[in-house]
C-alpha cells in the first residue's frame, strides 16, 4: 500500500488544517444524521448545508482580506481597497439568494472572532515579508473558495429541482387546468417587470444563465478593486484635482477662450472660418483639432477632431466606471448615484434599459423603467443594436465602445478591456452577458408584431453572438445565438484564451461546474490523484483501475493530449484543460496530491453532489451504476484521499463520516486502511460507536482487515524454494551430560539495541506483521451480539468462526517465514483463552489462562481429529455453514472452531520456552563462580520454564495441525518445526533434570515412550526428516544423565513423588551403584 501502510506523516499535508475541516465536519454530519423526509425536505438540507459552507468560507475570506489590508499598512504600504466594492456591493453580500440564516450569522460571528483580533493585532508590529505574502494567498485561496461555494449554491438549486411523483402530477395538472379555465386566459406582460419574469420562466436555461451571471458580477464586487482605484491613474492623468463634476474642463476652457477672442457666443461649426486656423486647431496638447461644441456625441460627428488630452482622460475615466458598475452588477440607483456625482446623468439614462442588475430584487424595485406599462419589445431591441453599433464606432474610446458592447451582447469589445488577458471571469462573463441578452432579444422578437420584427431586422440587421457550444454556448430554437463560419477562427481563438484563463484549480472547478461536466473533471482528478499514489508502489486507498487514463504533466502534448479523450473537449472549451494537471508547477487545473485545502473542497463538492444524483435515482449503489461503477470509484479517488489527510493530522475521529461516503466495499477497506494505525482502545471503541451512528456495518469493517492486510503480505510472498527449511533452533554438536543438546540463542531475534518495552514486550516485528496483529485486535472488539461496539459483554458467539479462522491464517504466514516475533506478540495481545471468553458465553470463569491446562479444564481432553467434539448439528447451521444461533454453540463446536488457533498459540509459547531455555544454559555455561544462591535461583527458573513447557508440547505431540484433508502448508510447518522442538524439549527435560529434580529425566524417559509409540504421528516427521538420529543421541544422553546424576536440588537425593508411584517410575532403577 501506498498511503496508510506508512505511520502519519506531522510534516504531510495534515499538518496544514485547521478548524475548518471540524467545521465542515460537523455540518456535514448535522445533514447527514437528519436522515428521513421527503426527496425534497432532503435537498433543502443539503442545499442549507451548502449555505453552511458559504457563510463560513466568505466570512473567512473577508476578515483574511481585511488582515492583508492591515499587514500592508503595517509595512508602509498603499492601502489595499480591493476588498471594498463599490456600488450595492456590500450592501449585497448578506442578501445573496436571501439565504443567511441567524444559525449561519452566529457561527460566522464566533469563527471569526479569532480572526478579526488577530487582524488588528497586525497593526501592532511590522510583520515579515513572508508572512504578508502568506496572509496574501490564504486570502486569495479562501477568496476562490468562497466564489465556488456561491456559484454551488446558486447553481444547484436550479439543476436539482423538486420532481412531483405521477400521482402529484396528474393532480396538480388537473387543479391547475380548472384553475386556468376559471380565471380565464393568463394576460400577457404589460411591463419590463413582467416580460423579464416571464423569460426566465419560459425559456430554457434563462434563468440558469442569470444566476451564473449574477455570480460573476458578485465574484467582481468583492474580489476587485474598488472602482475609485480602478479610475485613478486616468483621474490624474485628467489633471483636474479632486473635481468630478462639470464635464470636460479642459475642452471648455479652450472653446471659451476662442469665443472670447472672437468676441461671438453662438454655436462653432468645424468648418467655420473663424475656427479653421485657429487655436483649437493648433491645440499643442492634441494630436488632432479639438472639437467646437460639448455635446455628447461631438466626438463621432465631427470627424477628425477629439477632446482635449485631459479631457479625453476623464471621458475614459467616467466610461471605465460605468463599465464597472455594470460588471459587479451595481442597482440602477447606484449607477445614476454616481453619474449624478460627474453631472453626467445622461449616461446613466443611456444604459437603463437592461442594466441587468445582480440584485435579484432590482426589478421588483418602484423603478419607472420596470413598472412602466405598455413595455415596449420592438424598442428594446432596436436600443440593444444602437448600442452594437457604438459598440463599433472607432472614433470613441475603448471603454466607452466595452460599455455598449456590453449592453448589447458584443464579447469582442467586452473582452476588449479584461482586466488581464488570462482573467476567466471576464472571459465568461462577456460570454455568459452576450448569450442571456441575445436570449431575451430572440424572445422579445416573438412577444412582437411578426411583421414589425421582420422590418426592423432588415432594417437594422441582427447582432452576432459568436460563442462555443453546450448548455451555456448555444440556446433553444427561436434564439438569435449563433456562430458563423466567418468567425469560427476567433471562436477558437476564444475558446483557446478561456482554457488558458482556468490555470487554477479553482478556476477549473468552476468551469467544470458552469458547462456542467463536474464529473468528467473529478474523474481526471482522482485520474491523478491515481496516478501519483501507484508512482512507486500499489495503493489500496487510491487503487489506479485498468480504464483509468495516465494524466499527462507536459504541456507541449495538450493536443495530441486532448484528442485521446473525447470526454474532455466540453470541459476544455470552458477552461479547464483536462491534459496539462501537474502536482506543483504554476498554472496547474488540478489539486495536487499534497494541497489539503482543495481536497477538503473537492471531497464535500462530490458528497453534495452524489447525494443529489441519489435523490433523483442516480448512482445509489455499484450495482445500479454497472459499467460507470469504476468511473465514480475514480471520482471517489478526492474523497479517499481527504481520509488520508484526515488521517495525517491524526483526526481519525472524522474519518468514519467521510468513508460512509464511498460506495459498496470501499468504504470499510479506507476504514481499515485509515485506522489501523489506532491503538488506544477507547478510540477504537467509540469510532465503532460512531460507525454505527452513520449506517455502515461494523462486523464487515472487522471482517475487512484481517484479509485485507493478509492479502498485502501475500504480494510478497517468497518463493516456495526461499521459505525458510529449517529452525536455527539447535547448536551443532553432541549432546552434554548437564545440557543435553545446546540450543541456539536469539530464536526471536536480536534485542539488545531494543528500548525496554513497560509490558515487558519485544516489539522486533516488522510493520505488515504488527499491522496484522492489530487487525486481529480491532477484531476482537467486535461483537455482533453487542450494539455498542464492547467487546463481548454478553458472552456471545460473535466472530468466534472469523476470529480463530483469521488468527490461524496469521499464524499460518508467521510460522511459515519465520516471524517468530510477529507469531509471539499475536500470542501475547490475542490469547486464544481471551478470544473463547469475548467471542462465547465459555471461560468467564478461568482464572489464569498463562497456563495451558486452561484449554483441558475447559473443555477436556480432545477428541479425535474428525470425530466426536468436530460434528454440527446440521439444523444449527444456515446456509452458509454458520451457527445459526450464536450463543447456540456448544463446547465441543467452540473447541474445533478455536483448537488449531490453539494449536499454533502452544507452538509459539513453547518456542518462547526454548528460548529461554537457550538463555539459562547459555549463561550457565559460560558462568565460572559457583554460587549456591544463584544455583538455586537457576534451579527455580529451568523447573518453572520445564513445567510451562510441558503443557505446551502436550498439543504438539499428538495430531498437531492434522486435518482431515491433507494440508501440503501444516505438513511443511510440521516437518519445519515438530523435530527441533521436540529436541529441544528433551535438551530442556534434560537440563532441568541435572539442575533442578532427577524427575525431569524420568519424564525425558516418557517422552521417548510418547514418541516410539504405534499410534505416534510425530515419529514419521522425524524420520522423513532424518532428525530421528539426533532425537535418540538426546534420549541416550538422558539416560547417561539419569543413571550418573544422583543429586537433586530441589527434593534432595533419593526423594519419592507421588507421581513416580503413579507412573511406576523408579529413580533406583536408573541409578548406577558401585
Amino acid at each position: 500500500m501506498a498511503f496508510a501502510e506508512s505511520d502519519p506523516d506531522p510534516t504531510a499535508a495534515g499538518a496544514e488544517l485547521g478548524e475548518e475541516v471540524e467545521i465542515f465536519a460537523r455540518y456535514l454530519d448535522e445533514c447527514t444524521l437528519l436522515q428521513g423526509g421527503s426527496a425534497s425536505e432532503q435537498r433543502a438540507r443539503i442545499f442549507k448545508l451548502l449555505d453552511h459552507y458559504y457563510v463560513y468560507a466568505r466570512e473567512t475570506a473577508d476578515v483574511l482580506r481585511e488582515r492583508r489590508r492591515l499587514t500592508r499598512l503595517a509595512r508602509g504600504g498603499s492601502n489595499d481597497s480591493s476588498s471594498s466594492g463599490d456600488g450595492d456591493g456590500d450592501g449585497g453580500r448578506d442578501r445573496d439568494r436571501g439565504r443567511v440564516s441567524g444559525s449561519n450569522r452566529e457561527t460566522r460571528t464566533r469563527s471569526s472572532m479569532r480572526l478579526r483580533g488577530a487582524a488588528v493585532a497586525a497593526l501592532t508590529d511590522k510583520p515579515p515579508q513572508d508572512e504578508v505574502d502568506r496572509i496574501a494567498a490564504d486570502a486569495q485561496r479562501w477568496e476562490e473558495e468562497a466564489q465556488t461555494w456561491d456559484l454551488l449554491r446558486r447553481l444547484l438549486p436550479l439543476r436539482y429541482r423538486n420532481k412531483p411523483t405521477t400521482t402529484t402530477t396528474t393532480t396538480t395538472t388537473t387543479a391547475a387546468a380548472a384553475a386556468d379555465a376559471a380565471a380565464g386566459p393568463k394576460p400577457p406582460p404589460q411591463t419590463r417587470k413582467e416580460y423579464w419574469a416571464d423569460f426566465l420562466a419560459s425559456e430554457p436555461k434563462a434563468r440558469e444563465r442569470q444566476t451564473v451571471l449574477a455570480w460573476l458580477q458578485s465574484s467582481a464586487t468583492r474580489s476587485r478593486p474598488s472602482i475609485d482605484e480602478v479610475v485613478q491613474d486616468l483621474q490624474q492623468c485628467a489633471e483636474r484635482g479632486e473635481i468630478l463634476a462639470h464635464g470636460w474642463l479642459h475642452t471648455r476652457g479652450a472653446i471659451k477662450q476662442h469665443k472670447r477672442l472672437l468676441a461671438r457666443a453662438g454655436v462653432l461649426a468645424p468648418d467655420d472660418p473663424d475656427v479653421v486656423g485657429s487655436q483649437l486647431d493648433a491645440n499643442a496638447n492634441n494630436s488632432r483639432p479639438l472639437v467646437t461644441q460639448l455635446d455628447p456625441d461631438v466626438v463621432t460627428r465631427q470627424a477628425g477632431r477629439a477632446l482635449a488630452t485631459q479631457d479625453a482622460f476623464f471621458e475614459q475615466a467616467i466610461w471605465l466606471g460605468c463599465y464597472e458598475l455594470l460588471r459587479r452588477g451595481a442597482r440602477m440607483a447606484a449607477i445614476r448615484e454616481w453619474c449624478a456625482e460627474r453631472t453626467e446623468v445622461w449616461r446613466a439614462a443611456a444604459l437603463s434599459a437592461l442594466p441587468l442588475s445582480n440584485d435579484d430584487d432590482d426589478n421588483d424595485l418602484n423603478d419607472d423603467d420596470n413598472s412602466t406599462p405598455d413595455f415596449a419589445c420592438l424598442a428594446t431591441v432596436l436600443w440593444r443594436r444602437l448600442c452594437y453599433r457604438l459598440a463599433k464606432e472607432d472614433k470613441v474610446s475603448r471603454y466607452e465602445r466595452a460599455v455598449y458592447g456590453l449592453l448589447a451582447g458584443d464579447i469582442a469589445s467586452v473582452e476588449a478591456i479584461s482586466s488581464s488577458a488570462a482573467d476567466w471571469d471576464d472571459l465568461m462573463f462577456a460570454k455568459y452577458n452576450a448569450v442571456l441578452r441575445a436570449q431575451f432579444d430572440a424572445y422579445l422578437l416573438r412577444q412582437a408584431d411578426p411583421a414589425a420584427a421582420h422590418a426592423l431586422l432588415l432594417q437594422h440587421g441582427d447582432v452576432p453572438v459568436s460563442v462555443g457550444g453546450g448548455s451555456s454556448g448555444s440556446s433553444s430554437s427561436g434564439n438569435t445565438v449563433h456562430a458563423s463560419a466567418s468567425s469560427s477562427g476567433a471562436l477558437r481563438d476564444r475558446d483557446d484564451r478561456a482554457r488558458k484563463a482556468a490555470n487554477t484549480p479553482a478556476k477549473a472547478l468552476q468551469a467544470a461546474v458552469l458547462e456542467e461536466r463536474l464529473d468528467s473533471y473529478l474523474y481526471q482528478q482522482g485520474a491523478l490523484l491515481a496516478e501519483n499514489a501507484n508512482s512507486e508502489t500499489a495503493s489500496k486507498l487510491l487503487p489506479k483501475y485498468d480504464n483509468t487514463p495516465k494524466i499527462s504533466t507536459n504541456n507541449s502534448n495538450n493536443n495530441n493530449n486532448n484528442n485521446n479523450n473525447n470526454n474532455n473537449q466540453a470541459l476544455i472549451a470552458t477552461g479547464a484543460n483536462l491534459s496539462t494537471a501537474t502536482a506543483t508547477a504554476p498554472g496547474t487545473h488540478f489539486i495536487a496530491p499534497t494541497d489539503s485545502h482543495g481536497l477538503r473542497i473537492l471531497a464535500h463538492v462530490l458528497i453534495i453532489v452524489s447525494a443529489l444524483d441519489k435523490l433523483d435515482g442516480k448512482g445509489k449503489d455499484v450495482a445500479a451504476l454497472g459499467p460507470m461503477a469504476r468511473r465514480h470509484q475514480t471520482e471517489e479517488h478526492v474523497i479517499a484521499s481527504y481520509t488520508g489527510v484526515l488521517q495525517s493530522a491524526h483526526m481519525e475521529e472524522l474519518i468514519p463520516l467521510y468513508a460512509s461516503k464511498l460506495l459498496g466495499e470501499r468504504a470499510y477497506t479506507n476504514l481499515a486502511i485509515n485506522l489501523i494505525n489506532l491503538e488506544d482502545r477507547p478510540v477504537q471503541t467509540r469510532l465503532l460507536h460512531l460507525m454505527r451512528r452513520l449506517g455502515l456495518d461494523v462486523v464487515q469493517f472487522a471482517t475487512t482487515l484481517p484479509p485485507l492486510f493478509l492479502a498485502d503480505v501475500a504480494d510478497k510472498v517468497l518463493p516456495e524454494a526461499k521459505v525458510p527449511s529449517v529452525l536455527p533452533l539447535l547448536q551443532d554438536g553432541p549432546p552434554t551430560l548437564k545440557f543435553g543438546r545446546m540450543l541456539q540463542p536469539g530464536l526471536f531475534g536480536p534485542t539488545s539495541e531494543l528500548p525496554e518495552d513497560p509490558d515487558d514486550l519485544v516489539l522486533l516485528v516488522d510493520k505488515e506483521d504488527e499491522l496484522l496483529i492489530r487487525a486481529m485486535e480491532w477484531l476482537m472488539l467486535v461483537d455482533n451480539d453487542d450494539g455498542y461496539g464492547r467487546p463481548g459483554l454478553h458472552g456471545g458467539g460473535g466472530l468466534l468462526r472469523e476470529t480463530c479462522d483469521y488468527g490461524v491464517r496469521i499464524y499460518t504466514h508467521f510460522f511459515t517465514h519465520q516471524h517468530l516475533a510477529a507469531a509471539r506478540l499475536l500470542a501475547s495481545r490475542v490469547p486464544c483463552a481471551e478470544i473463547v471468553r469475548q467471542k462465547t458465553r465459555f471461560g468467564q470463569d478461568l482464572q489464569d489462562d498463562s497456563d495451558p491446562s486452561w484449554w483441558d479444564d475447559l473443555f477436556g481432553a480432545p477428541a479425535g481429529r474428525g470425530t466426536g467434539g468436530d460434528s454440527f448439528d446440521e439444523d444449527m447451521l444456515d446456509a452458509d455453514g454458520v451457527p445459526s444461533d450464536a450463543n447456540a454453540l456448544n463446547k465441543e463446536q467452540v473447541a474445533a472452531y478455536a483448537r488449531p488457533l490453539f494449536e499454533f498459540e502452544c507452538l509459539v509459547n513453547a518456542l518462547d520456552c526454548l528460548e529461554t531455555t537457550a538463555v539459562i544454559a547459555a549463561m550457565v555455561a559460560h558462568s565460572h563462580n559457583v554460587d549456591p544462591a544463584r544455583d538455586r535461583s537457576v534451579a527455580k527458573n529451568i523447573d518453572d520454564n520445564a513445567r510451562f513447557l510441558k503443557g505446551f508440547m502436550k498439543p504438539l505431540l499428538k495430531d498437531w495441525l492434522l486435518t482431515v484433508d491433507d494440508d501440503p502448508v501444516a505438513r511443511r510447518l510440521r516437518a519445519t518445526y515438530l523435530p527441533p522442538i521436540i529436541i529441544g524439549f528433551a535438551s530442556t527435560l534434560q537440563f532441568a533434570g541435572t539442575t533442578s529434580s532427577r524427575d525431569y529425566l524420568l519424564e525425558c524417559m516418557e517422552l521417548a515412550a510418547v514418541v516410539a509409540a504405534p499410534d505416534s504421528d510425530v515419529a514419521p516427521v522425524l524420520v522423513e526428516t532424518g532428525r530421528m538420529g539426533e532425537l535418540v543421541a538426546s534420549f541416550a544422553s538422558c539416560s547417561k544423565a539419569l543413571a550418573i546424576w544422583t543429586s537433586d536440588l530441589k527434593k534432595g537425593p533419593g526423594a519419592g513423588t507421588k507421581k513416580l508411584r503413579e507412573l511406576g517410575w523408579s529413580r533406583e532403577l536408573w541409578s548406577v551403584k558401585p
